[in-house]
């Protein structure tokens, strides 16, 4: 994260009361820290950056279009209806609240749903939270000592008595010793209690994440801006200030009680005059400051915007620089920068302005308790070290009823972060909520046969005309074959697969466009299986839904009717982690060695969990052990996803350094490896690496290594030359693999034996056909 600091916010990062008594006397010992460190995100300007991720493949995605997130907290309440409502990842819309900069009860309600759960689930954080409060005290009683020992200090040097001064000094060195820790240990174990708390946090928002493939609802939707900035800084930032936060509001309250006692006693007046200095600095700052709110929170869209611009640049050097479009987007940046700095000046002129005040009201202080005291000190009824007194007494209650007026820039930002995390953890909880409660979406009506067992369909090794009976099956609402196979603990299949049933099943499918208010239609009552053993081919022209089919058999995209069957057997992800496998024209290339390419998706996480326990040797005898399939994918066709059950899980060997080595030569990649001599655990950039065919034929051999039961490829040869792409998918035939194709090149037909045509007629229509049976001119035309 990149961080601008904010010059009007410099000087809160100074101790909230001067550091020497307005008697020009010792310094005294900071009670407390100001709950925005110089670590909390409140002294920063935030910049952000969009998702570079988000929609990378948003050319495959029907009626979607990037464009540039503009942090919530800028969004009007009008904005926010509108995106909740266009979301088609979610049936329902999110209820989204309103901005802080509208309404602090949204900020308060976000504040407890955020910070509550940790507590309540963590005896022990509830103990160490109470060692925190303890210690706390404890630094409220040291200020107090002090006060009465500088009180005693200043006396003694008025009276000129050395004696009393000798020992009044050795006393507040004794003091200091002792109080020193007290304020060290409070802040060690403060700071330890927010690590904890935001490691507890930042694991629950990322399981979360991936939970019934919430990740690909989020970016699929454009539900929110940024949920990896979100997690990743936000969580640290709402951590850190909100325990800085309470532990000041408790330290506020005793310092007050403590204190105001100890004022009221040297002189009500002086009490009188704090209550009144502090409420009205409070309401000054607030008409002040008030315009710093919105200013924030355009200026962080206006920073995350350009940061944008120069990563899509570094992104797509290479098109950009064939293009020649070096000016033009030197003239996008320049105009987006141009945006950022023009209302940075406006953020610097309110800042300036509510320093004006801030400065004045803190500098005052310095005299003003002297001031009202002055004349009891010179009529001799109070001695010089109760002024002291009096000053440190006053300083401190000041301080605890004006964190308003010394913070409000701080409390403004702190705000925008409740406000980010407030909306991830709403949008994260609909989508459990409505994936927990087996609603039916208004716009899904997928549903799976309760039966689990194709009979009597169309399939694509031998066709037949659909069995109308079929409708008269129990369905269910599909959660999704590949995402979810369980609805109230209840499983939706409950027969097992027999040698002839088929390993996947559409009755009556029709999708149509997410969102689109025309209710385009893509495909209409689509009825085809795929047996063991067997490959289809999907072609038709551009935009006639060959990609959102295969979404759709993932349960990735959800708008449309019919039932889609699965191996006719319930499929948690951990079951079926191996037994689906997706490759899509550009491969996901994970961080690490060339062995986690291979390893990934269905050996990730055991691999690297066994290898921290020392429990892997990378010797060829390890292929007899059994590692557990992974559970996290980069696509939700990668995996089967999830029933909440913990049922077995799919267990494969994990495969010797010569398989490994076997399935490259297979894919045509024994160049790779004789640029690497032969080692598998050689680190790169492997995505930058590795052009985008060799990418593709790596895909290939982790499907070789993984042996699934079934494969969906999407353009999975399209960086291909033909004598690669017909190796390959004679590697596919020689592993007894089956595979369902999408792809425009008339040289597929060789390796399918059935075409599934999408005419692209408006109407939804299809034909399914041997693959003999098309001709050349047909699969050119539905190059077109």
């Amino acid at each position: 994260m990149q961080c601008v600091s904010l010059p009007s916010l410099r000087t809160h990062l100074r101790p909230s009361r001067p550091e020497t008594t307005p008697c020009g006397g010792l310094p005294l010992l900071p009670h407390r820290r100001s709950f925005l460190t110089t670590r909390s995100p409140s002294r920063l300007l935030r910049v952000r950056a969009e998702d570079p991720s988000a929609n990378s493949n948003n050319e495959n995605i029907v009626g979607t279009e990037k464009k540039p997130a503009v942090p919530s907290t800028a969004l009007s309440a009008r904005q926010r209806s509108s995106s909740s409502s266009s979301s088609t990842s979610i049936g329902r819309s999110v209820e989204q609240k309103e901005g802080p900069s509208a309404d602090l009860p949204v900020i308060f309600s976000r504040l407890t749903a955020l910070a509550t759960p940790y507590w309540q689930e963590s005896p022990d954080a509830r103990w160490r939270l109470g060692g925190v409060l303890a210690l706390t005290l404890a630094t409220t009683g040291v200020s107090v000592l002090f006060s009465f020992l500088g009180r005693d200090f200043f006396n003694a040097l008025s009276a000129k008595d050395q004696v009393k001064f000798t020992e009044m000094l050795f006393k507040w060195l004794g003091a200091l010793l002792l109080g020193i820790p007290v304020f060290v240990l409070r802040d060690y174990y403060q700071s330890r209690l927010a690590l904890d708390w935001r490691e507890w946090m930042t694991k629950k928002f990322t399981q979360e994440y991936f939970e019934n493939q919430t990740f690909y609802q989020v970016q699929a939707g454009a539900l929110l801006d940024n949920p990896d900035q979100r997690i990743a800084v936000d969580v640290r930032n709402f951590t850190d200030t909100t325990l800085n936060f309470g532990v000041t509001i408790l330290n506020a309250a005793v310092d007050l009680v403590s204190f105001s006692g100890i004022l009221f006693s040297i002189y009500p007046p002086l009490f009188a005059a704090l209550v009144i200095y502090s409420v009205g600095g409070t309401a000054a700052s607030l008409a002040i400051g008030r315009p710093l709110v919105g200013l924030n929170f355009a200026q962080e869209a206006a920073e995350a915007n350009f940061r944008y611009g120069l990563v899509r640049v570094r992104e797509n050097a290479e098109s950009i620089a064939f293009y020649g479009g070096e000016e033009n987007e030197a003239r996008l940046l320049g105009r987006r920068l141009k945006s950022a700095i023009e209302n940075f000046g406006d953020l610097l002129i309110a800042s300036r302005n509510l320093n004006f005040f801030t400065s004045f009201y803190r500098f005052l202080i310095q005299i003003l308790p002297a001031a009202v005291v002055a004349p009891l000190f010179f009529r001799g009824e109070i001695e010089f070290g109760v002024v002291n007194q009096s000053s440190s007494a006053f300083n401190h209650i000041l301080t605890d009823v004006s964190l308003v007026v010394y913070q409000f820039e701080a409390l403004a930002g702190f705000s925008a972060v409740v406000d980010r995390l407030g909306e991830l953890n709403e949008v994260f909880t609909t989508c459990k909520e409505e994936e927990e409660e087996g609603e039916e979406k208004e716009e899904l009506n997928i549903t799976i046969n309760s039966s689990g067992v194709a009979t009597n369909m169309f399939s694509a090794a031998s066709p037949s005309t659909p069995n109308e009976a079929k409708e008269q099956s129990t369905a269910a609402p599909l959660r999704s074959p590949l995402t979810n196979s369980r609805s109230n603990g209840v499983s939706l299949f409950n027969t097992l697969p027999t040698p002839t049933s088929p390993l996947l099943s559409l009755h009556n499918l029709s999708l149509r466009v997410p969102g689109n208010a025309s209710n385009t239609t893509l495909i209409q009552k689509l009825s085809l299986s795929v047996d063991p053993g067997h490959s289809l081919l999907i072609m038709g022209p551009s935009g006639t839904g060959k990609t959102s089919l295969l979404r759709t058999v993932a349960g990735l995209w959800k708008s449309g009717s019919g039932s889609i069957e699965l191996f006719g057997q319930p499929m948690g992800r951990k079951e079926g982690q191996g037994d689906v496998f997706f490759i899509p024209q550009r491969p996901y290339v994970v961080l690490g060695t060339l062995r986690d390419q291979l390893l990934y998706p269905t050996w990730a996480d055991s691999e690297e969990n066994e290898e921290k326990e020392g429990k892997i040797d990378r010797k060829d005898d390890v292929a007899s052990r059994s590692y557990p399939a992974a559970t996290n994918t980069p696509t939700g066709l990668a995996a089967l996803s999830s029933s909440s059950s913990s049922e077995s899980v799919t267990t494969r060997p994990l495969p010797t350094d010569h398989e490994m080595r076997a399935a490259l030569r297979a894919v045509q990649l024994s160049p790779l490896l004789d640029r690497i001599n032969g080692n598998l655990d050689e680190a790169a950039d492997w995505a930058a690496v590795l052009s985008l065919g060799e990418q593709q034929r790596i895909a290939f051999a982790r499907v070789i290594l993984a042996k699934p039961r079934l494969v969906l490829m999407d353009e999975s040869t399209s960086a291909l030359d033909t004598t690669n792409e017909r190796l390959l998918y004679k590697a596919l035939k020689n592993a007894g693999v089956t595979y369902v194709s999408v792809g425009h090149r008339p040289t597929l037909l060789n390796f399918h034996e059935r075409v599934l045509l999408l005419k692209g007629d408006g109407d939804g229509g299809w034909e399914v056909k041997p693959a003999k049976d098309v001709n050349l001119e047909t699969a050119v035309a539905l190059m077109d």
